[in-house]
């Protein structure tokens, strides 16, 4: 990693100098031209998929000008008659506040539960007033623009999806599940149902098999770490800045586990550079790109220091997207044909307060017309019966030449609807994903437009000043909730909704919870 004077870093961290000044590759991504060659979908090349760790929507944007955000008119009624916003706490409620430390965007902010238990608790069956016995007064602590606004620039120059659930509510590892094979095992076979983080080995089949049988080309961009270990575990070890933070699951299924070189599970899913050993983290991804051999389909995870997984600062995140989009854009000819995914495997223990959809488990919450039997797990010994999901909002920010101009997407999508993104395109059915979430989820095709013309989005801040001035991990910052709070205002301001599309909220295989506006 290149050395970064340390007075320098303190200087721009803590000042405003760090958002006067431009990278010219971020710059070129919010300005350059699509290839509108056939007006449609077909003009996507190359899928770039980068999921990131933890964070809630209303977490990050919140206070953003024109999502539904905490300006939201019609908030879900909790069962004592309040606002979603007043989560109760012992004799006394808690409204979301903003954190008094400075710098937050650099801070390491304390991580909170988000297990499956947990992540129930704080559900209550679609009550959704059990936030804060579940996760603590902290789970209502909120960033805004001055602390992330690199984060928020992106949003502005392209397209933010204000009704994106991950797909489960729990942990990492069962959302990436969705995201790459469209479901946790589900039905039982292949070593699922999968509710944690246990990692085992499993066989059911994943996306990326799908893909490669069809002759889709697809790879994992990452940094190998210290390899594949006894335990199983991949890319997870005590240097944060080298290896994947065990973010590539596919290492979770058996075939991946017991290929060889040669075989495309391991070339494609087991390789990738080497930092211990010199390699920059984005050498492979930008040799790739000036060749034009970027695949169709790529999956990008980070070292643990750079997903914004508390307790990382967000902001190390910030500068980690913005070297992905310098190596995307360094070739204009690829950037033209390339849709990057920027979202986030699930909320942490951080409050949105927007319940999601989920199927009704008996009559009292109402009936579905799609089958729901796959959406909702039964219990066992080790975990209580509840809605596998959808899970709460996560960002989801779709960064593409056909996505600029600062548009806000409210079709309801969740990690299942990357792979249908994917459907559309390359024409790989992926039959793991249940009839209530096609029923219910759109497939992110609304954020795009194919056939209109190229806008001239807002600029991003330079990311210079988030690179790690050290590589060390440091002690949590904890928030503490006011003594008193009043709900925070929203900017002012709309934004213009995507271009197409009506929203799939009025699908009739869609279960709204009591108190909802819609």
């Amino acid at each position: 990693m290149p050395e970064l004077n340390r007075r320098r870093f303190m200087q721009l961290a803590g000042g405003t100098a760090a958002y006067a000044a431009l990278t010219q590759s971020i710059a070129r991504a919010a300005s350059l031209p699509a290839r509108r060659a056939t007006g449609t979908i077909q003009d996507v090349e190359h899928v770039v998929v980068l999921m990131q760790e933890n964070r809630s929507f209303d977490h990050y944007f919140g206070t953003m000008r024109g999502v539904r955000g905490f300006g939201d008119p019609r908030p879900v009624t909790l069962p004592n008659g309040k606002p979603v916003w007043h989560q109760p706490s012992g004799g006394k409620e808690v409204l979301p506040f903003h954190p008094d430390a400075e710098n937050l965007g650099m801070q390491f902010i304390a991580g909170l539960d988000h297990d499956w238990a947990g992540g129930h608790k704080a559900f209550n069956n679609g009550k959704y007033d059990q936030w804060i016995p579940a996760k603590s007064e902290r789970t209502m602590a909120y960033l805004e623009r001055n602390d992330i606004p690199f984060h928020y620039a992106l949003a502005d120059a392209f397209t933010i999806c204000d009704s994106y659930h991950c797909s489960f509510i729990g942990a990492t590892d069962p959302n990436r599940y969705y995201m790459l094979t469209g479901h946790v095992g589900n039905d039982g076979k292949g070593g699922g149902p999968i509710l944690g983080n246990q990692e085992l080995g499993y066989d059911w089949t994943t996306y990326a098999e799908r893909l490669e049988q069809a002759g889709i080309s697809w790879k994992v961009y990452q940094d190998i770490g210290d390899g594949l270990n006894a335990a199983g575990h991949w890319g997870w070890i005590d240097d944060a800045y080298r290896g994947n933070y065990g973010d590539n699951s596919l290492l979770y299924f058996n075939k991946y586990r017991n290929a060889k070189p040669g075989d495309p599970l391991y070339d494609k899913a087991r390789t990738g550079t080497n930092a211990k050993a010199g390699d920059g983290y984005f050498d492979i991804l930008k040799a790739d790109v000036a060749a034009d051999r970027l695949p169709q389909v790529s999956y990008i995870a980070c070292p643990e220091a750079f997903t914004e997984h508390p307790n990382w600062p967000v902001n190390y995140g910030a500068w980690y997207i913005a070297q992905v989009l310098d190596a995307l854009t360094a070739n204009p000819d690829v950037w033209a044909k390339t849709a990057l995914f920027l979202t986030y495997d699930e909320n942490d223990g951080y409050f949105d307060h927007i319940v999601p959809p989920y199927v009704p488990k008996d009559a009292a919450q109402g009936k579905s017309t799609v089958a729901t039997t796959l959406d909702y797990f039964p219990g066992n010994a080790s975990y209580a019966a509840g809605h596998y999901g959808l899970g709460q909002r996560v960002p989801m920010i779709v960064v593409s030449p056909w996505s600029t101009g600062g548009f806000v997407d409210s079709e309801v999508f969740d990690h299942t609807s990357i792979i249908r993104f994917m459907e559309r395109r390359f024409g790989v059915k992926e039959p793991n994903i249940s009839p209530w979430r096609r029923a219910v989820c759109g497939d992110l095709t609304s954020a795009f437009d194919f056939s209109g013309k190229d806008t001239d989005p807002a600029r991003l801040p330079d990311t210079a000043a988030y690179e790690p001035p050290d590589n060390k991990r440091h002690p949590d910052y904890v928030p503490k909730a006011p003594a008193g709070s009043k709900l925070p205002k929203q900017e002012a301001g709309s934004r213009p909704p995507a271009p197409c599309r009506t929203p799939r909220w009025w699908t009739a295989a869609r279960t709204w919870p009591p108190g909802s506006s819609r």
